[in-house]
């Protein structure tokens, strides 16, 4: 219930305690890994599945808790090997099955491929006509065979479990003023754990600071701690105001640090990528929240108010493949930073070929530094 609640330190207190009582507890060792992995603590969290394996050797979920951390370690070889592990002690594991099946993309092992694909949507369909939660997470759902409603339905299910889990900690709805203030500036909060050296930030670290300041005051909320690197640094530098949420465990109360702020828009950068707290939007801190950048498919849940798109990247057409309100922007919502990103580049260049010149005719988008070879 605690570790649900997002009170994870308080959870780690009564594992401990299980075990300090019943020493030989694999379940407890088990979800003490669990709750650890949350945590970021990789190293603590792999150790409590190898003493829950070592307990008890056929405890399959275990074997397969293992291969996740394994896999999100980049131990891909040895992840495999744990899922197959899971799969031979309990056969109907679809856990580890689209877990193995994921794995064995990123590794592009296409053996068998056509029949592991038709038993993958096989049981992420039968997840879905009996209300369960799929197996194959929002973000892999685009690697694989599956229809659009499909991939909107796993988000939806995944939304769903988020509000489930913020309605134990029976916090009171945020209330709003319906109109700006006169004089006050607009707040717009941009919420990631990729403020650090990731493409996101390789993509979005100046935009905190173009914002028109005497219209907008910038927020931007991390759920990652520092780490070290110039992206962050940019970051916070553009930001007016750059808060570390990382260390505020508790969705409750990270939410209601977003609400003192008094943040009229709150985008969410993560969607369902690693390092995702959406439970915090689930809380509804903010009278507008929107999809922007990090993830490109639905929330497929009912507290994000708008998804900011373009209408190549969203058709209007596909509208309805979309939990959110489609805000296009004018030509693509996608931005990139060449500015910070190839400093030495600073010069525009108008390039034109021979037939060019002589017509009379110029390359008219200067905006683009190109080079070319002779």
């Amino acid at each position: 219930m605690l570790q649900l609640q997002g009170k994870l330190q308080e959870a780690l207190l009564h594992y401990r305690e299980a075990i300090r009582i019943s020493p030989t507890f694999a379940d407890a060792y088990s979800n003490m890994g669990n709750t650890l992995k949350e945590l970021q603590d990789v190293q603590g969290a792999m150790q409590c599945y190898q003493r829950a394996i070592q307990i008890n050797p056929a405890f399959a979920d275990a074997h397969s808790n293992l291969a996740s951390i394994l896999k999100d370690s980049g131990n891909l070889s040895e992840a495999i090997t744990s899922y197959k592990t899971a799969l031979k002690l309990k056969p109907n594991f679809p856990d580890a099955f689209c877990n193995l099946a994921h794995c064995l993309q990123i590794v592009c092992d296409w053996s068998d491929y056509k029949h592991r694909m038709k038993k993958l949507v096989s049981m992420v369909q039968d997840q879905l006509e009996s209300n369960r939660l799929p197996s194959v997470h929002p973000h892999h759902s685009m690697l694989y065979p599956l229809t659009h409603d499909q991939r909107k339905k796993i988000a939806g299910k995944h939304a769903s479990l988020c509000l489930e889990k913020v309605s134990l900690l029976h916090h009171q709805p945020f209330r709003f003023q319906k109109k700006l203030p006169a004089g006050q500036r607009l707040r717009i909060g941009y919420v990631s754990s990729d403020f650090c050296n990731h493409p996101t930030s390789h993509l979005m670290q100046s935009i905190p600071g173009l914002h028109d300041r005497t219209k907008v005051e910038v927020f931007c909320y991390s759920l990652a701690p520092d780490d070290g690197t110039n992206f962050r640094a940019k970051v916070v530098n553009e930001a007016e105001h750059f808060v570390d949420l990382s260390g505020i465990q508790c969705h409750g109360k990270a939410a209601d640090k977003i609400a003192s702020d008094g943040i009229h828009i709150l985008l969410n950068m993560n969607g369902y990528t690693k390092g995702a707290r959406n439970e915090i939007f689930a809380l509804k801190p903010a009278p507008i929240q929107a999809m922007w950048l990090g993830y490109p498919g639905t929330s497929g849940s009912t507290f994000m108010d708008y998804i900011i798109t373009d209408m190549v990247t969203s058709p209007m057409h596909l509208s309805h493949q979309y939990s959110e309100k489609l805000a296009y922007m004018p030509k693509t919502f996608f931005i990139g930073d060449h500015q910070q990103m190839f400093p030495h580049l600073r010069n525009r260049v108008i390039l034109e070929s021979a037939e060019d010149a002589s017509a009379g005719r110029r390359v008219v988008d200067n905006s683009i530094v190109s080079a070319v070879g002779h």
